[in-house]
């Protein structure tokens, strides 16, 4: 268990230990999103977004890459059109941490801890959002990621992670086509899985480390 976890139940119980998860939430959702739009290619035309297990099978369906490797993502040199899908693909994949994280809480917490831990949870991701310029108040994030929130709950997927092949029938793929989706981008794109600039790389160990500062923390004090 970290410094963070330990401060966080020691102080606040699980509300507190909530509010640490939800500013490493978004942190994390955010990462995985950069991780993705590092990996993705386009190519003219319309159609839903398609994930390819590695880079050589996207350039052979016709997508040009955009990058070549992980690096810094510079905003700064996106086109518009890759800002909203950027801007988008960000919302999910933190809506998608808080789901990885409030799943979590109700496998490992009682029912009465769980609501402690999310009502800590909540309000610290989305003010972290607006903190880091994704949004210009709560209101606006709590509507963006809701949209999110709502569709998985309608949803039948009950797969959060494929961890033998990430973003293949389960919570992660529904969410990357559908941000791009919303985006309402003007080419189609491709996304990577693995190799060089495969998204794996991030989204198993994300994934794997929330479920284990859960873990950890509701073992530890007994929620």
């Amino acid at each position: 268990m970290g410094l963070k976890d330990w401060l966080a139940g020691s102080v606040s119980g699980p509300q507190g230990y909530g509010s640490v998860m939800g500013r490493q939430a978004r942190e994390g959702g955010s990462a995985l999103a950069n991780a993705m739009f590092l990996s993705h290619g386009s190519r003219p035309g319309q159609g839903p977004a398609t994930i390819f297990d590695t880079l050589a099978e996207m350039e052979a369906a016709g997508f040009k890459p955009r990058y070549e490797e992980l690096s810094r993502l510079d905003i700064t040199s996106l086109t518009k059109d890759e800002q909203r899908v950027f801007k988008s693909l960000t919302t999910a994949m933190i809506s998608y941490a808080f789901i990885v994280n409030s799943n979590g809480a109700l496998q490992n917490m009682r029912q009465d801890n769980t609501s402690r831990f999310r009502n800590g949870l909540g309000p610290s991701l989305l003010q972290s959002t607006v903190d880091c310029g994704l949004f210009g108040d709560v209101e606006a994030a709590r509507a963006a990621l809701l949209s999110y929130i709502r569709l998985f709950a309608s949803s039948s997927i009950s797969t959060i992670l494929n961890k033998a092949k990430p973003a293949s029938g389960d919570l992660l793929e529904h969410f990357i086509i559908k941000s791009i989706e919303a985006s309402e981008a003007k080419a189609q794109y491709g996304i990577v899985r693995t190799g060089i600039i495969g998204f794996d790389i991030v989204a198993v160990p994300l994934v794997v480390e929330f479920m284990k500062s859960i873990i950890a923390a509701t073992q530890h004090y007994g929620w």
